[in-house]
């Protein structure tokens, strides 16, 4: 019988990295991971990659809040490398 987690995993010093540019990310912090057993042993893991929601959701605009875009962008993808960093060592 094959098994399957949800798993909900998160750590409030690197959400806040993206919450003080933009607060709608909190939407998408902390991350939800998918892990799969696969038949004849071993696991798939699945996830979003951060970023893409949470940049992709943004209401910062081009404009004036360019800067501010910038940054929220730079934080997720460090969220992005951490969690595939995670998904490998899983």
């Amino acid at each position: 019988r094959l098994q399957c987690r949800r798993i909900i995993l998160g750590n409030p010093l690197i959400a806040v990295t993206m919450l003080k540019h933009d607060m709608n990310a909190g939407l998408f912090v902390p991350v939800e991971v998918l892990v799969r057993g696969i038949e004849g042993g071993g696991c798939e893991v699945g996830y979003v990659v951060p970023s893409s929601l949470i940049v992709g959701s943004s209401k910062l605009d081009e404009g004036s809040d360019s800067n501010r875009k910038g940054e929220l962008k730079k934080a997720a993808e460090m969220l992005d490398r951490k969690l595939k960093a995670l998904c490998r060592w899983i």
